[in-house]
């Protein structure tokens, strides 16, 4: 009879701890509140995706001289140098045809928003590039080319991780000029 009760009882231990190796844990973090300090990494690391996408590889890069302290700091250990420019002076920056001299790069981010999805935050940024030849006489009216981009993050339970509106389901709009 004891043998009996001695196999039921390890019959059920190892049910019971089969059932709770198969049984998901959820060790997953709700989304953090937006700090100071997250969003200033959140806006430097779209400022970088920006400059990746962008290809700012060699050019000399421009900030607003608005750009926090803190997301400068973020954005040191990143980039090579930027200059922060006041941007009512933006146009001392140009040569006489009205483009960056050397075709430097004004990268400019805004500060962190929400989306939709409570996981999925986007940092807007904007590029203006000064276009460092002339295309010809169809587009010399054309000071700058201008580019504007939402960059998302996404919570997934332990960190943010840059995503894509096609993967995270998020509408995003992009200004147009």
């Amino acid at each position: 009879m004891k043998s009996r009760h001695l196999g039921l009882v390890v019959l059920l231990v190892a049910v019971f701890l089969v059932g709770a190796a198969c049984t998901p844990t959820d060790s997953t973090e709700p989304v953090p509140a937006m700090t100071a300090a997250l969003s200033a990494e959140l806006q430097a690391r779209a400022f970088m995706r920006a400059c990746q996408e962008f290809d700012c590889a060699g050019a000399h890069i421009l900030a607003p001289d608005s750009t926090t302290q803190a997301v400068r700091d973020a954005i040191r250990g990143s980039a090579d140098e930027v200059q922060y420019v006041d941007m009512s002076k933006l146009g001392d920056l140009a040569g006489p045809d009205g483009r960056f001299d050397g075709g430097a790069i004004l990268i400019e981010v805004s500060t962190v928003h929400n989306t939709e999805r409570d996981d999925v935050v986007g940092v807007d940024v904007s590029l203006l590039r000064g276009l460092a030849q002339s295309r010809g006489l169809a587009q010399s009216r054309e000071r700058y080319q201008f580019r504007g981009r939402t960059y998302l993050f996404l919570w997934d339970g332990t960190e943010w991780v840059d995503t894509s509106p096609d993967v995270v389901d998020v509408t995003v709009t992009s200004p147009v000029s």
